[in-house]
C-alpha cells in the first residue's frame, strides 16, 4: 500500500515541532491566540459585545478542537429527525472557503436558485444530503442575519447551528459538543501548537457531549474521557456514538451497492477531510485491500489534474471517496475518473438509547424557548 499526502498546516506544524526554535515559536503563537479568545469572551461577558436572539430555538453543534469529529453527520441526522417529526428545521453554517464575501447570505432551499461556488463544500454537501427532506441550508458568517431569513422567509421553527460553539454573537438554547474519542481534547494544547480552539474548560458551556468514533477507541479510553469531561462539567449528558458504514453509492449510475461489494478486493481511497484515518479504517474493517491512498488537506477542492493523476495511478481499481469530498470534484469528474468511483455512505449510531435521549433534549429545548 502506498500513501500520498498533500502539504497541509498540520505537516507544517509537525516540521516546526522538530526544532526547539520552532516549538518556542508555536508556543508563543498559542499564547497570543489564548489572549485573543479570552479578550473576546470577556467583551461578551461584560456586555460590550452583544449577543442576539433569533425568533426560533437555536441548537448548536460544535467542537472544542479542530479535525474531524463527525459533526456534519450529527447535523444531518438531527435535521432529518426533526423534519420527519413535522418540524421545519433550517441549518445555519458559516461556509468555509466559499467563493463569496463572508457576510453574503446564500440561501439553498427547494425552488431557489443559488450559485454552488458561493456556498462552500460543507454547506453544499448538507443541502444535497437533505434535499429530499426539504431542509434549507443558509450560508453566512453573520448567523443572526441568515437565521432571520430562515425564520421570516422560509418558515423555519428550529435552527441548527453548524460549527457554532465559538460563535458567541448568537444566543442558543442548547449547546452540543462532539468529541472524537480517538483524538480527545483533554491534555491537548491551543492552536497552533495543538488542535484546541479553546481551553478544555470550555466544555462547561455544553449541556451535551457526544463521543464520536467510539468504534475505534482503545480499551479504557472512553471511561477516562468520560471521567475527564465530568470533572470539568458534572451536569453534562455524555453520549457514545460510532460511525457505521451503510452502503456504497455509485454516483455515475446513481445506484447503491451493499458493503460486501469490495470485500477482499483491491481499491484506492481518496479524501480531503479532517480525519482521513477514520475513513480508511472503516474501509479496512470492510476487508478492502487499499493499494493506494491519497490524502489532501481538509476542504481541498480537487483539480482535474489531481483526479486524472489518481486514475492513472489507480489504473482499473475502484476509487472510494466520501460525500464531503465528492461535492468538491470538478464538474467533469466522470470524464477524468471514469465510472469506477464509489462513495462510502456512513451514519452515526448511538449506544443504548443515546439517540432518543439526545433528540428528547432538543425537543425540550424547543419547548423552553417557545
Amino acid at each position: 500500500m502506498s500513501t500520498t499526502e498533500s502539504f497541509s498546516p498540520v505537516k507544517l506544524r509537525d516540521s516546526l515541532k522538530a526544532s526547539l526554535a520552532g516549538r518556542a515559536a508555536l508556543r508563543a503563537l498559542s499564547g497570543l491566540y489564548l489572549a485573543a479568545i479570552s479578550a473576546r469572551k470577556a467583551l461578551y461577558a461584560a456586555g460590550l459585545l452583544k449577543r442576539r436572539r433569533l425568533g426560533a430555538p437555536v441548537i448548536c453543534f460544535g467542537n472544542i478542537s479542530t479535525g474531524g469529529t463527525g459533526k456534519t453527520s450529527m447535523v444531518v441526522a438531527m435535521a432529518r429527525e426533526l423534519a420527519r417529526a413535522g418540524r421545519k428545521p433550517a441549518i445555519l453554517i458559516r461556509g468555509y472557503k466559499r467563493a463569496a464575501p463572508a457576510k453574503k447570505i446564500t440561501v439553498m432551499a427547494p425552488g431557489r436558485e443559488f450559485d454552488p461556488r458561493e456556498a462552500g463544500d460543507e454547506a453544499l454537501m448538507l443541502f444535497r444530503m437533505l434535499e429530499k427532506d426539504r431542509v434549507p441550508v443558509l450560508v453566512c458568517a453573520d448567523r443572526f442575519a441568515s437565521g432571520t431569513i430562515a425564520v421570516a422567509e422560509l418558515g423555519a421553527d428550529i435552527l441548527l447551528l453548524d460549527d457554532g460553539f465559538q460563535h458567541f454573537a448568537l444566543e442558543r438554547d442548547l449547546d452540543i459538543v462532539i468529541v472524537n474519542a480517538t483524538a480527545p481534547f483533554l491534555g491537548d494544547s491551543l492552536l497552533p501548537f495543538g488542535n484546541l480552539r479553546e481551553p478544555p474548560k470550555a466544555v462547561k458551556r455544553a449541556r451535551a457531549v457526544v463521543l464520536s468514533h467510539c468504534e475505534e477507541a482503545a480499551p479504557g479510553t472512553l471511561d477516562a474521557l468520560r471521567a475527564g469531561i465530568h470533572k470539568l462539567n458534572p451536569s453534562a449528558e455524555i453520549f457514545e456514538s460510532s460511525h457505521t458504514p451503510e452502503f456504497f453509492l455509485d454516483p455515475a449510475a446513481e445506484k447503491t451497492h451493499p458493503l460486501e461489494l469490495l470485500k477482499k478486493k483491491q481499491a484506492a481511497a481518496l479524501s480531503a477531510i479532517g480525519d482521513p484515518a477514520s475513513f480508511e479504517a472503516a474501509l479496512a474493517r470492510l476487508k478492502i485491500d487499499l493499494k493506494q491512498i491519497w490524502r489532501y488537506p481538509d476542504h481541498h477542492f480537487f483539480t482535474p489534474e489531481e483526479l486524472a493523476s489518481a486514475r492513472q495511478a489507480a489504473q482499473e481499481l475502484p476509487i472510494i471517496t466520501t460525500f464531503k469530498d465528492f461535492v468538491r470534484f470538478p464538474a467533469d469528474w466522470q470524464k477524468l475518473l471514469g465510472g469506477n468511483v464509489l462513495i462510502l455512505s456512513v451514519t452515526m449510531t448511538f449506544s443504548k438509547d443515546g439517540w432518543k435521549k439526545l433528540a428528547d433534549m432538543v425537543s425540550a429545548a424547543k419547548k423552553e424557548a417557545a
